[in-house]
């Protein structure tokens, strides 16, 4: 009687590794959809921080005196080497902040205020600020 040799794994071993290995890709894809998702929002909402600073480090710089209009906004802030050397801020989802001359301050994507939601442009409309991407 010959033994069997113990190299290989026997056919039911296969499938039971298949098996977990599609169950774990179940639970896993959809918390990293969302995770990405999440981490878009979270840098979106990191840049308008940074452009707010910015606004208020140029503002201090100049006796306290905000850009008063949108043009002025992206003039002496945005396009600003001085300020962001390298490039202004762009935001994850391709879309245009905008500058609140009344607030002083980058607002939110929305006309609500709710801070993941993100118009085009067009949708927003008043005073926006491209911010080109990398």
């Amino acid at each position: 009687m010959r033994r069997r040799s113990a190299r290989g794994f026997t056919l039911i071993e296969m499938l039971l590794v298949v098996i977990l290995i599609g169950l774990l890709a179940i639970v896993a894809i959809p918390r990293l959809a969302k995770t990405g998702g999440n981490s878009k929002a979270s840098t979106c909402r990191q840049n308008i921080a940074i452009i707010n600073s910015q606004i208020e480090l140029w503002a201090a710089r100049n006796g306290g005196r905000y850009p008063q209009t949108h043009e002025e906004f992206v003039e002496q802030i945005l396009k600003n080497p001085d300020i962001f050397p390298n490039q202004a801020p762009a935001c994850p989802y391709g879309r245009a902040y905008r500058y609140d001359p009344a607030k002083n301050r980058v607002v939110p994507h929305s006309l609500d205020g709710a801070p993941n939601i993100h118009l085009t442009a067009e949708q927003v409309g008043g005073e926006v600020a491209e911010i080109p991407g990398p």
